[in-house]
């Protein structure tokens, strides 16, 4: 029995050890860390899972140029995994001029980048799906966003007032177009929207001074007010869904009337009656 009990003894030992150095953090459970000089408090999301959501704590005036979020970060004997960047995380960090994700990150949350006047570029690592509202609002010289990468779900606001955006091609994944999703992007020459597109929101496109060509998808079901108001540059729509979709007296405001709006041929008249479209005098039907 003694020798049993040496020989069990090293190996309850063992056990007891390896338990004590996989300490459980429970949801909310925070601490602060350091990475290539930018001090950054982490926060665990989910008792039992080791992924974290991250923000920086350093002053904003003192981080500047380009900025790496680390992709994992140890404590306490236990390595987390970075998942998310935090609310309002850099919000009013004005010196950043570009940000690397890590492969890691599967969403940005509200206001994260918000008023980031300086940055000019961005990486959309695959595993990114959710930008939250307002994320980036302001970024007014962000010119480029990768929308191809596996983002499925945008929020209000999300790019409101990125002047410098020249292009939006949205993939597949898309279903709607947020409220004020891209109010004042003043650089976007074509809003070209795939079949997956039924509805848009409120304010989503206004002032996009810059826009020449606006093409629907065959899904389009609503479009909401102000939706496209003082597009005032705009040369040609095309839409190919026979039902006209709901619009309001406002969605076109700005929109010069007499472009041409391409619509599917036997329903031109339904087009000239609709609610919206009826500010359009110069329809063209195709099969």
């Amino acid at each position: 029995m003694k020798k049993t009990f040496l020989t069990f003894f090293p190996l309850v030992l063992t056990l007891c050890l390896l338990v004590t150095s996989c300490t459980e953090y429970n949801a909310g459970y925070s601490f602060v860390a350091e990475s290539n000089g930018i001090t950054y408090q982490y926060e665990v999301i989910t008792s039992r899972m080791n992924y974290v959501r991250i923000s920086p704590v350093s002053d904003s005036q003192s981080v500047t140029g380009e900025v790496t979020i680390p992709a994992t970060v140890n404590h306490e004997g236990t390595r987390f995994v970075v998942s998310q960047i935090k609310e309002n995380a850099f919000r009013n960090y004005t010196l950043i001029t570009a940000i690397t994700l890590p492969p890691s990150i599967s969403s940005i949350e509200n206001s994260a980048f918000k008023n980031c006047t300086s940055l000019t570029s961005i990486n959309t690592p695959q595993p990114l799906s959710i930008i939250g509202a307002y994320a980036f609002e302001n970024c007014s010289n962000l010119e480029a966003f990768d929308f191809e990468a596996s983002i499925s779900s945008l929020g209000e606001g999300c790019f409101k007032g990125c002047s410098s955006l020249g292009t939006a091609v949205f993939p597949s994944s898309f279903t709607s177009i947020p409220n004020q999703a891209f109010l004042g992007c003043t650089s976007l020459t074509a809003i070209q929207l795939p079949a997956t597109i039924m509805n848009i929101g409120n304010d989503a496109f206004g002032n996009c001074t810059n826009a020449t060509v606006i093409t629907f998808g065959s899904s389009i079901q609503t479009i909401g007010e102000r939706a496209f108001e003082n597009c005032s540059n705009v040369q040609s729509i095309t839409i190919t869904t026979p039902t006209p979709p709901t619009c309001y007296t406002t969605t076109f405001n700005g929109v010069p009337a007499n472009i041409p709006v391409t619509v599917p041929m036997p329903h031109v008249a339904d087009y000239q009656n609709a609610t919206g479209w009826n500010h359009f005098t110069n329809f063209v039907g195709t099969y």
